[in-house]
């Protein structure tokens, strides 16, 4: 994000810049978008006790670079880490049996292990994977087991060895993250758990309640999952400390609400600069600390008039519950503006309940520059969703779309429209098939672990999947190329290039999809291909996408954005991956090549082959050559998969030809644009 000082005005910018702060008035700031149904009440009102393992069972056995025997304890990161990513989802959570609860969360060690070989007493670095398991379970007041769970989680990374020491550098760090990811996991499950919650609910509702702990016993923000995530590419700032704080030893009078509020600016393409006519949104979260009910709460908007006249004169929150959080978002598109203008955007709490303390007014700075001349047409012609045609409804299809654009390892450079790539193609096809939400998956950024997208494949997609499925799965982001196999594997948000246990291989998907009884499976994905780690460049591996071309049985069709190993073209102008812009811009009716009225999946991917590599050309001076399997003439049904309308139809009567090779390649000029076009 370009974030430039109060007073500095950037020349030759184009759009709306935020160079101010986003000021929290909770501990910490996440600025995830991870958005859990169970996370949307808030945190559950019990008081959790964890009880972990005794000290020895929590110590890994490993050999050092002497062949000796050594030990390296996970307790205290594990401690650290449940009790920071289970913090969100209750009122309190606390390790010390002494203290009151009203639930406990019993947690076992099941695997324990720490896969490494070093050479005796050779200096060098290492590869190290740790691997923990947890076996937890959810024990209420009464001591019945309502709950249990076993989940494990993997940190990969290197140790170092230095002669003529014994001594494994490094290892410590690889045990942290592995308590990291499966404290996760394990905070993940806990908090989606119906049974628990609603055993919380029963504790609410009959009067028992633990009032929040001291400050020895605070815990994280509450965040929009529920489960602390990594930061993602939010236009948000921590605020100076001064003003971000919540007010010190607040104490609910009696009839007064103790009320905090969190507020984040964000863009909607990701790519941390608000364009013109982009829409901003406000994304607001109260909670009320206190033991009175908040009536009529809402955001007051103030600041400079020229940017308060485009929004609201308040955002309504409504009625807040004790120990409550109740969310808000507002987007508005930033229009009409003819000349620079820089102001400020005020956002304060108000109450129909008198309040112990107002909490601290949120402050940003915000810089508005018209369009120049000649870019008043951003091309983001491709948002809107076509209208679903009635022929071409699918209730039984399923959309998994997934876009990485944003990475946990900084070291892995981000992909500038992957995740609102997924977001858009989602509505495509949902629209398009008329299909219900439960139907409909997106995975972006922070909710693309690489263990989300196993349980999407493995879990999720089965029990939806039957003969009459057809299954539409898009990806955006990184992808590595195993430089011996071709082995192609997705990068997902916990992964890294560096290290190929972090990655997800496309042949597990594969062998996903092969295991189902689906009709069919359409595949995109948008991806920047590099060798994986420790794979030479120069030997020039291509990419084996391991599809049956030839076999007219076939279920898959893949469209591929890119054929080698190169990073692929964002469309600026489009606010969209080139390869992705040109599927929507098909979708929406050009790439009916043989001016039938549908368009379908072998046109779909001709079409954007041809345009995205005459536009990379034309464009950017460089190739993109986009992959269609199986290709043209292969005779494969799935090739001529109804996907949109076209923009020519026929006139009643006539349709697509019942032969297993369509005529949608054979219009298609090299530049991939058919007759009309």
């Amino acid at each position: 994000m370009q974030v430039q000082p109060p007073h500095s005005y950037v020349r030759g910018s184009i759009g709306l810049i935020l160079v101010g702060l986003v000021l929290i008035t909770w501990t910490g700031c996440s600025r995830t978008t991870r958005v859990a149904p169970t996370a949307a009440a808030g945190p559950m009102p019990l008081a959790l006790l964890v009880r972990l393992p005794p000290a020895a069972e929590t110590t890994l056995d490993y050999k050092n670079a002497c062949g000796e025997s050594a030990t390296v304890s996970i307790a205290g990161p594990l401690a650290a880490e449940l009790r920071e990513r289970l913090g969100p989802a209750f009122q309190r959570v606390t390790l010390d049996p002494a203290v009151p609860s009203n639930g406990t969360l019993d947690v076992a060690i099941g695997v324990k292990q720490i896969d490494m070989a070093i050479p005796r007493r050779s200096s060098s670095l290492y590869p190290v994977t740790v691997t923990v398991g947890l076996e937890a379970a959810f024990v209420t007041d009464d001591g019945s087991k309502l709950w249990t769970k076993k989940i494990k989680g993997s940190g990969i990374g290197q140790i170092e060895v230095k002669e003529p020491s014994c001594h494994v550098i490094g290892l410590e760090a690889v045990v942290k993250e592995a308590a990291e990811i499966v404290a996760e996991g394990l905070a993940r499950q806990v908090s989606q758990s119906g049974k628990i919650r609603d055993y919380a609910e029963s504790k609410r509702s009959s009067g028992i309640g633990v009032a929040m702990s001291a400050a020895s016993d605070a815990v994280a923000p509450p965040h929009s999952s529920g489960v602390p995530a990594r930061p993602s590419a939010d236009l948000s700032i921590e605020g100076p400390a001064a003003t971000a704080g919540a007010p010190a030893s607040i104490q609910a009078g009696d009839g007064a609400t103790v009320l905090s509020f969190r507020a984040i600016l964000r863009d909607d393409n990701r790519d941390h600069i608000l364009q013109s006519d982009e829409p901003l949104t406000i994304e607001l979260e109260v909670k009320n600390d206190g033991l009175m009910e908040a009536t009529g709460v809402e955001v007051v908007v103030g600041g400079t008039g020229a940017l308060t006249a485009l929004l609201p004169p308040a955002i309504v929150i409504g009625d807040v519950q004790p120990g409550e959080i109740k969310r808000a978002t507002l987007t508005k598109p930033v229009t009409s503006v003819k000349e620079p203008l820089r102001g400020e955007l005020l956002l304060s709490l108000r109450s129909g309940s008198p309040m112990t303390q107002a909490p601290p007014v949120k402050k940003f700075t915000v810089l508005v520059t018209p369009v120049s001349s000649g870019e008043g047409q951003a091309s983001a012609d491709v948002d809107q969703p076509p209208k679903a045609a009635a022929s071409l409804k699918q209730p039984k299809a399923v959309v998994i779309a997934i876009g990485v654009g944003h990475f946990r390892d900084t070291h892995v450079s981000p992909m500038k429209f992957a995740a609102r790539d997924a977001e858009v193609m989602a509505s495509y096809l949902q629209s398009i098939g008329g299909l219900s939400a439960d139907r409909v998956r997106v995975l972006v950024d922070g909710r693309a672990l690489k263990q989300d997208l196993a349980e999407t494949f493995d879990e999720w997609l089965p029990k939806r999947s039957d003969p009459g499925t057809v299954v539409y799965i898009y990806f955006a982001g990184r992808a590595l190329v195993d430089g011996a196999t071709g082995a192609v594997s997705l990068v997902p948000y916990d992964g890294s290039t560096a290290l190929v246990g972090r990655v997800y291989p496309l042949r597990r998907l594969q062998e996903s999809l092969a295991r189902l009884p689906i009709q069919r499976a359409i595949l995109m994905i948008d991806a920047s291909l590099e060798p994986a780690s420790g794979s030479d460049p120069a030997t020039g591996a291509v990419p084996a996408w391991d599809v049956s071309a030839a076999d007219p049985n076939t279920k898959m069709m893949w469209m591929i954005g890119n054929s080698g190993l190169q990073d692929t073209h964002a469309y600026d102008r489009g606010r969209h991956g080139l390869f992705t812009y040109q599927l929507l811009r098909g979708l929406q009716g050009p790439a009916d090549l043989d001016r039938d009225g549908t368009v379908v999946a072998g046109e779909l991917c001709a079409f954007a082959r041809g345009e995205v590599a005459r536009m990379a050309g034309e464009q950017f001076g460089s190739s993109q050559e986009p992959v269609c399997l199986p290709g043209p003439g292969q005779g494969a049904m799935v090739r001529i998969q109804p996907m949109a309308k076209g923009n020519n139809p026929k006139p009643v009567g006539s349709g697509k030809k019942e032969t297993p090779v369509s005529g949608e390649a054979s219009n298609a000029s090299p530049g991939g644009v058919g007759p009309g076009q």
